[in-house]
């Protein structure tokens, strides 16, 4: 299987918030350790599912159709993006692919009249915005956000796809890290200690290839300043996305920077629309498919 967080990695262009980044060395951890559950591929694959995604009818309660034909009118699909997040999912790590078709099955199922998005994570892949993106595009059906952690790529994804975004509490919810980064290991002197030297060639039709990292190797100022160009029209895509989002945000000193906000905070500056619970998601994303429906 190939190792798609490895891919993602040596990419080195994140979507992530740091200080969050330890509280998830379990997910780096499962990244190399084959499961160990027993479970075949099927059963494994149908675990997957559950825990992404739920149906709930009318009255807020769960159901588990056997069937298309058995959810009910007026359901609710709910669907967990937990955890940080890559392009591709594998068994170790939620992938925005996997994550996009459940967001595309509920879209597309005429009972669900409404999606919630429960989102709790610190970022991921810069890779992985694109799908909500499009996503977004053919999106038919109200989306309500209720978050945790909304840092980083979790903040750009409500602001791609949901029509109402709810923080879940006031304790231990985080919103912004609006930013980009990109981070790698430079182990030359580490190699070199070891009598390991790291040699390259490239002919002169390839002047241009690895042009970064071969300037951060001959003049680090420089290479870091073409990174730092490289990087720039993604941070000012993520910024254009929040302030499209919230058109009343107050882009008070690091709202658009970086920095991370309660959620009282997110409230007073307009980058979250509420703060509640589930079943205020639930009323919200009821009202709204409601009034869509009436043509609203």
């Amino acid at each position: 299987m190939k190792n798609t967080l490895l891919d993602e990695l040596v990419r080195g262009e994140w979507l992530m918030s740091a200080h969050n980044l330890f509280s998830y060395r379990h997910f780096w951890d499962k990244s190399y350790q084959a499961p160990q559950t027993g479970m075949t591929l099927k059963e494994a694959a149908a675990e997957r599912e559950a825990k992404m995604l739920s149906v709930y009818n009318d009255e807020m309660k769960p159901i588990r159709p056997n069937s298309i034909d058995e959810i009910p009118e007026g359901s609710v699909a709910v669907i967990h993006m937990v955890g940080p997040m890559i392009r591709y999912g594998s068994w170790y790590a939620w992938g925005a692919d996997e994550l996009v078709y459940q967001l595309d099955w509920a879209n597309n199922i005429k009972n669900i009249k409404a999606i919630i998005v429960v989102i709790d994570g610190p970022g991921g892949s810069v890779s992985a915005i694109s799908p909500f993106i499009d996503f977004a595009l053919r999106k038919l059906k109200p989306v309500v956000a209720i978050m945790d952690n909304s840092l980083s790529l979790h903040r750009w994804i409500p602001d791609a796809i949901a029509d109402y975004q709810i923080a879940g509490n006031t304790i231990s919810a985080r919103f912004g890290s609006v930013g980009v980064v990109s981070s790698w290991l430079d182990v030359r002197k580490y190699w070199e200690d070891m009598g390991i030297f790291e040699k390259e060639v490239y002919p002169d039709e390839s002047t241009h290839k690895n042009e970064i990292w071969r300037k951060l190797k001959e003049d680090e100022e420089a290479g870091m300043q073409m990174l730092r160009d490289q990087l720039k029209p993604i941070a000012q895509k993520f910024q254009a996305a929040v302030k499209a989002a919230h058109p009343n945000l107050i882009e008070e000193e690091g709202v658009l920077t970086g920095r991370t906000f309660s959620a009282e905070d997110a409230l007073r500056v307009n980058m979250i629309d509420a703060i509640g619970t589930m079943d205020d998601a639930f009323q919200k994303a009821t009202l709204l498919a409601d009034l869509q429906a009436a043509g609203v």
